[in-house]
């Protein structure tokens, strides 16, 4: 088994290629941590999780970090900032990418997901991470409508 376990640095700095270029495409600085690239996981895994990788932070600077200017506006530093970490948690490998841009909508996610059938409950007995994981639901992914709008 230790024979298939390989580091998830290959991985990981993969991301930073991407990065660079999506912040000269879209005019932002971006800082991107890398935490825990050491973690091991079966080469099979890695091949299933690559892409949802660099999808996850293709989102986090497309849509979670705003522009300079508008970091300036609110107080944040210029350059944001995307962390990517990996770490054992008991048998399973946890990776977790964050972001320290705009956020998600509440509001919008709610009314997108009224939209379209979506609610699987009372709106006022969902709580705000059951509210937050519609995004995951068909109709409701990757949609600019669920940020923050730009100001």
């Amino acid at each position: 088994m230790s024979i298939r376990m390989v580091p998830l640095s290959a991985t990981f700095l993969k991301m930073h290629r991407i990065v660079r270029d999506m912040c000269k495409r879209l005019g932002k600085e971006v800082e991107l941590k890398i935490i825990g690239e050491e973690t091991e996981v079966d080469k099979n895994v890695i091949e299933h999780i690559s892409d949802p990788i660099m999808h996850l932070v293709r989102n986090a600077l497309d849509h979670g970090i705003e522009s300079p200017e508008e970091r300036r506006a609110k107080n944040k530093p210029e350059i944001g900032t995307i962390t990517l970490e990996a770490k054992n948690a008991g048998s399973d490998v946890l990776v977790i990418i964050k972001d320290d841009g705009k956020g998600l909508n509440k509001e919008r996610i709610l009314q997108k997901a009224r939209k379209n059938g979506l609610l699987f409950k009372n709106e006022e007995e969902m709580s705000e991470k059951e509210i937050y994981n519609l995004i995951f639901l068909p109709g409701l992914r990757t949609s600019s409508m669920l940020f923050f709008a730009e100001t």
